[in-house]
């Protein structure tokens, strides 16, 4: 009985935390987090032990929306098919859009700063977002990105192929992204 009571009391003492957040929280590990002027989280604040990379790389937030591989993979998904330099052949990786991605999180059309797990921090204006279809690649060729690959995630423009993505600023893709933010 006192388990059954010890197991309810935590439950309660959860239900605040969970009532603060919009969307169900993640079954699998988390693989991506996006904070910052959003409408759609299903977290809360930073925590700098249990978040200690986010916080490593200077992250802050009080709300955020975090996704697993499921949650991306329920997302609308394009492809490119490109040859980065650590492939010897064409690859044809797939992903949500980040366009979708940004809808989903009723995001606003702010600047989006892209972190990556090798500290490469990148951003990309709403005009860079609207006049391309960048790709959080999960896949290449249909196999998991794994960490051994530089993944999960890549960040792919799936116009890299053409002459305009070619001559971009932001270049054609950013690998191992885990964690967005929408705004300054």
């Amino acid at each position: 009985m006192k388990s059954v009571v010890l197991a309810l009391l935590v439950a309660l003492g959860a239900l605040p935390a969970q009532a603060a957040d919009d969307a169900p929280a993640p079954k699998g590990m988390v693989v991506l987090t996006v904070s910052g002027m959003i409408g759609n989280t299903n977290r809360g604040a930073l925590d700098e032990n249990r978040d200690s990379l986010l916080a490593r790389y200077g992250a802050k937030f009080e709300r955020a929306f975090a996704f697993d591989r499921a949650m991306l993979l329920r997302l609308k998904q394009g492809s490119v098919t490109v040859q980065p330099p650590e492939f010897d052949k064409p690859a044809t990786f797939t992903g949500p859009l980040l366009t979708e991605l940004l809808g989903f999180l009723e995001a606003a059309k702010l600047k989006v700063t892209v972190l990556a797990v090798n500290g490469y921090e990148g951003w990309l204006a709403p005009e860079d977002i609207d006049g391309s279809d960048w790709i959080l690649a999960l896949e290449a060729d249909d196999v998991p990105l794994g960490l051994g690959q530089q993944g999960p995630i890549w960040m792919l423009n799936t116009r890299a192929d053409s002459e305009k993505a070619r001559e971009d600023q932001h270049g054609h893709w950013v690998w191992a992204v885990f964690y967005l933010h929408v705004g300054d």
